[in-house]
Formats: C-alpha cells, structure tokens, sequence
C-alpha cells in the first residue's frame, strides 16, 4: 500500500542571514494574492526507484507554492531562488552560452510570505491544484518565478522534481542526489543535442506515477504529515491540472491520457514520448514560430498527440523563442542583465526575456482558467492584437 514513510518540511525563514553575493530580488508578482512557498520529499514506499543504484523507495522533491490573503501574511522573508549545487550547476551552463560571473543563480532571490495567518493556512487547500514537471535532466527550481506567478492567481502550484533525471535534487535537509550521467538519457549526435535514448519512454511512465503518488499524498490529511501546517484538509485532487516543459510536458500529456483526474494538460515546447493514446482532458501545446518553429507541422510526435486529443485543445507557438526560454530562464536573463550574445539567443531566443516569460504564462493562465471555471478566453479562440508574437496552429 502507497503510504507517505517521511515528510521533510523546509523551513523558509530566511531573515537575518548574510547573502554571499549582491542579491538580484526577482519581482513579486502583481497576481491577487501573495504567496507561500514549501518544499517537501515524498517517498513512496509502495515502489523501488527503478534508477537508484541502491534499490531504495521512490522520492519525489516537490516545492508548492500556495495563494495567501494579502491581510492574512503575518511576515514576508526573502529566499534564496535555488540552493548551492544547484545554483552551480546552471551557472556552468549559461557559461557555456558566453554567460559569466560569480554565483549569478545564488544571487537571485524571491520574496515568499513565510509566515501565513493560522487562518490563511486552515484554508490553504481550498485553491484548485496544478502540477508541474521539468524538462528531461532538468530542476523543478528553474520553473520557481513562473510557479510563484500562477499561485498569485488563486492556484496551488507543486513543482516535481524526477530523481535521477533531474541534474541534482537537493533535500530540505541539505544532502543531494545527483542525476544519473546525461549519456542514459541521451545520445548526442550531433554533439550538444540530445536524441533521447532507449531509457526514455520508460522514464516516461516513471514520471507520471510519481505524479499521481504526490496527488494520493496532498489528497489525504493527515495531522502531523501532511506538508501545510493548520490545513484544514487534503486539496481536491478529483479535477486538477498538469503541466510542464519540455519533457515535463510531454510527462503531462500522457497522464492526461492515463489519468481522468488531470482535467487539463498543457506542453511547453516538449516533444511526446512513449505511447500515444487518446485524452479527453483540455490541452494547450504551446511551441515556437520563427525562426525557430516548433509546432504540429514540424513534430509528428505532437500531430499524433492532436490526433488523440478528444476534448477541447488548442495550439500556440511563440515567435523568437527558443526551447530554453519556456521556463525563468528568459526572465532572468533580463533581469541580471546577461549580454544578448548570439550564443545566448541560440538558448533562450531573441524576444525580450521579460516579455517572453509573461506572455507564456498569460496564455497558460487563460487555459487554467478554461480548465476550473470554463472562462471562455478570447486569448484562446484566435490571433490576439495584444499578442501578435503569437501564431496560432503552428501558422496555418
């Protein structure tokens, strides 16, 4: 029987430490509500990870980022955007893209209600849920501003992380697993691209059982365990919503093919692995246009998707994107002031990163708002005048 062995709850108070570099305070998003955030592992004793060495059960890393009352924050603390090894980590790869400095991730940093009123935690469970996964080697932290950003808006966001796959996660309790070498999952051929190897498919359907475990667990209360404090009870995990980027889209997609509680399904700019079978879940795919286009007229994999898609679904791509740029990563480069090197653009596109990372999450959110309250966004039903970076159907 699935059951919840530990929970580790991390404690973000983080007023009064000294910073180790000049802090880059990422904004606070102007979304209704402010926000919290936690980070908790979950481990499944009902299943061996496939991919540790030592056998060992299942854990899944998850932040979740829920909507408080803006009365209802009794003190906001300033948290680092990602931890050390991590941080360290893309800061060698914006190296590689001609990105330089000292600890330019440790720098960023984001501003959380740390301690919520008694009241705004009983009720903390009372926002519509949405999932989010990573793209293939990836780090659920590097999604961490665009979370935040979607709770502000009334939704309970839960970032995953896919031990072994992702680059590194690291426990609330400060150790770290490292991913398995980047040659399992990919083939590079040509050097710098990943063909995704034969481990993939599987690490597919590995993904979406992580994902309905972290539903069975936020779906029960339990006092003591379950991850918010003070909450009244578990989140209605009956209808919710599943999205990611890249490989974590296409991990969304098919758990909308397996899995009537995810309602709605949307694909950063992931292709589709495994098996194909029908959904009858809302979908957006939201890829590229020029001068990189990435859409059903150029990916199989998403025109049989589209095929399979029984229910409402839609398809958007983002002209100057490249595939980097769906998550913070744009936005972060705007915001520290990285040099708009041709080296930079070939990984996260030549659109303005600020405006690129809100008009992605403009189109998600009109879809979160399709999927829970059947809002019928005139942002989702053609071109938009406000958005004439945005071609619709990969443009046909």
């Amino acid at each position: 029987m699935h059951m919840l062995k530990h929970l580790l709850t991390y404690a973000i108070l983080a007023l009064g430490v000294l910073w180790p570099c000049e802090a880059l305070i990422i904004p606070q998003p102007n979304g209704t509500y402010t926000v919290a955030l936690l980070t908790s592992t979950l481990v499944d004793s009902g299943r061996t990870d496939p991919y540790d060495p030592e056998h060992r059960e299942r854990n899944i890393t998850i932040s979740l980022f829920y909507p408080i009352d803006r009365n209802e924050c009794e003190q906001t603390c300033t948290v680092p955007y990602m931890p050390p090894v991590t941080s360290a980590y893309y800061d060698s790869l914006v190296a590689s893209f001609g990105v330089t400095g000292d600890k330019i991730f440790e720098s960023f940093r984001m501003q959380v209600c740390c301690i919520p009123s008694p009241k705004a935690a009983y009720h903390a469970t009372d926002f519509p849920l949405v999932l989010f996964s990573a793209g293939l080697g990836g780090s659920r932290l590097i999604y961490n501003a665009m979370a935040q950003d979607l709770a502000s808006t009334g939704y309970a966001v839960v970032t995953l992380d896919s031990t072994y796959d992702s680059v590194v996660v690291e426990y609330p309790d400060g150790t770290y697993v490292n991913g398995l070498n980047i040659s399992f999952w990919c083939i590079e051929d040509p050097p710098g691209f990943c063909k995704p190897s034969a481990n993939v498919p599987s690490l597919l359907e590995t993904n979406v059982k992580d994902a309905q475990f972290v539903l069975e667990t936020l779906g029960k209360y339990t006092p003591g365990k379950f991850p918010i404090a003070g909450a009244a009870r578990g989140f209605n995990v009956e209808r919710v919503a599943y999205g990611g980027h890249s490989f974590g889209g296409a991990t969304a997609i098919r758990a909308s093919m397996e899995d009537v509680r995810v309602a709605g399904s949307f694909n950063l700019d992931g292709a589709q692995f495994g098996n194909i079978t029908d959904s009858y879940a809302a979908v957006l795919l939201f890829g590229r246009g020029d001068p990189s286009p990435h859409s059903r007229n150029d990916d199989a994999t998403w025109q049989e998707t589209w095929d399979h898609l029984k229910g409402w679904r839609r398809e958007f791509g983002l002209r100057g994107a490249e595939h980097t740029g769906f998550g913070d990563m744009s936005l972060l480069a705007k915001l520290g002031g990285w040099p708009a090197t041709g080296k930079l653009q070939q990984l996260i596109g030549t659109s303005d990163g600020q405006r690129s990372f809100e008009v992605v999450l403009t189109y998600v959110r009109a879809f979160l708002g399709y999927v829970f309250e059947k809002k019928d966004s005139e942002l989702l039903n053609g071109p938009s005048e406000a958005y004439p970076e945005v071609v619709v159907d990969g443009g046909v």
